[in-house]
């Protein structure tokens, strides 16, 4: 190969690294901080809400989950709130019962999986607006009001609201996921006032039930599936952050693997699912910048470095000392990042973000590949795995 080409590839691929992690940020950063909003906000709009509680085996959860719904701040003549529960054998059913006519218990009577449960679910809703949560999330006491409000203009059909992840434990897995969602935070923010969020949050998903379509009950990010159906519909995903959620971050590296494969292996199916969208200005920023750099570009990082790290190498061997010295940057970047990973995992320095950064953005990249290899060989369940440690209670 040439080295002229080995450059040009070099400097591309760079260049979709710096766009995706530095400058991308920085744009949205100065457009969520001096943009107006893009649509209609009525504060005094209050129309018809289902709130729709996902369970399968929430028994250690559930009580707390339904007293923090019905003490939300919303007339309670407009609030319909049910449980949609796939099969639960723990106890969950009979939790919800005691609570007897102010929460409806949905069965679905088979575990499929929450896209399958969504389905099911909003079948049966009467609300204008669904709102979409988890059986572990809280949300905060105003956050019906503060998600409604966007949807007094007809262009809106989906609001996410903001989830935060409680490092209840003080673990640096933890601490690094709640990080991790700082930065999704004002990169929402800033895609919401350019066309649209990328997505809703699964914990805190508010949709104009008019515009729904049925979930592909086979994909695992049923949220992110939605959301681009919505945008692909014409109507936009607006990002509330005052509407606040709150759920218990995994603990451990084994949990957050198993939440963030299960993620992964959803990105990429969606992803060929609506590659139509894109690149696509039909979609305007959302099709054009907004999917490519949020979900492909970062779920492609890994396998971006690898590949770079590769034409560093036959660079190397061409005798070009600009790409030794580049070379050797990236294996002495990599072994700091391997000597901070070990350490942490022996306990050392988890209380220090210079060691909880690197080592939570090494095992978010290495989950990457394990999701991708899952993707590519068909290993998917829609039936998820529970993440105990975020059911611990708040």
């Amino acid at each position: 190969m040439d080295i002229g080409v080995i450059a040009a590839l070099t400097f591309f691929l760079l260049l979709v690294l710096i766009w995706t992690w530095i400058l991308y940020p920085l744009l949205l950063l100065l457009v969520g901080s001096l943009a107006r909003p893009r649509h209609r906000i009525g504060n005094r709009f209050l129309p018809k809400v289902t709130v729709m509680i996902m369970t399968y085996n929430e028994a250690k959860t559930i009580g707390k989950k339904i007293e923090n719904t019905l003490s939300l701040d919303y007339p309670k003549r407009l609030l319909e709130v049910f449980v949609v529960d796939s099969a639960s054998d723990d106890g969950t059913q009979g939790i919800v019962r005691l609570f007897g006519g102010k929460v409806r218990l949905v069965e679905q009577g088979v575990r499929k999986g929450k896209g399958s449960a969504i389905n099911f679910g909003i079948r049966k809703a009467s609300g204008d607006i669904v709102i979409i949560t988890d059986g572990n999330a809280m949300m905060g006491k105003d956050a019906l009001r503060k998600l409604v409000r966007h949807f007094a203009d007809p262009k809106v059909g989906g609001v996410c609201g903001r989830f935060m992840a409680k490092n209840l434990h003080g673990t640096s897995t933890a601490e690094g996921g709640s990080l991790y969602w700082r930065f999704e935070r004002m990169l929402r923010t800033g895609e919401s006032a350019l066309d649209s969020s990328i997505h809703m949050s699964g914990e805190i998903t508010a949709i104009r039930r008019s515009v729904f379509t049925p979930v592909d009950e086979g994909n695992l990010t049923e949220d992110f599936d939605m959301a681009i159906g919505i945008r692909k519909r014409g109507h936009r995903i607006v990002y509330e952050p005052e509407a606040m959620v709150y759920e218990p971050a995994p603990t451990n590296v084994r949990d957050l693997t198993t939440q963030k494969r299960r993620i992964v292996i959803g990105t990429w199916q969606t992803l060929i699912k609506h590659r139509s969208v894109l690149f696509n200005p039909r979609y305007g920023w959302y099709g054009m910048v907004i999917l490519p750099t949020h979900k492909l570009f970062q779920v492609s990082t890994p396998f971006l470095l690898m590949v770079l790290l590769l034409l560093s190498a036959v660079g190397a061997l061409m005798a070009s000392a600009a790409f030794g010295v580049f070379l050797s940057l990236q294996l002495v970047g990599y072994a700091l990042i391997a000597t901070v990973t070990l350490l942490v995992r022996a306990g050392i320095g988890t209380d220090l973000k210079v060691f909880i950064v690197p080592h939570y953005i090494a095992a978010v990249n290495w989950i990457c590949v394990l999701g991708f290899w899952d993707f590519i060989s068909g290993r998917k369940r829609v039936t998820w795995t529970k993440i105990e440690s975020s059911r611990d209670m708040l």
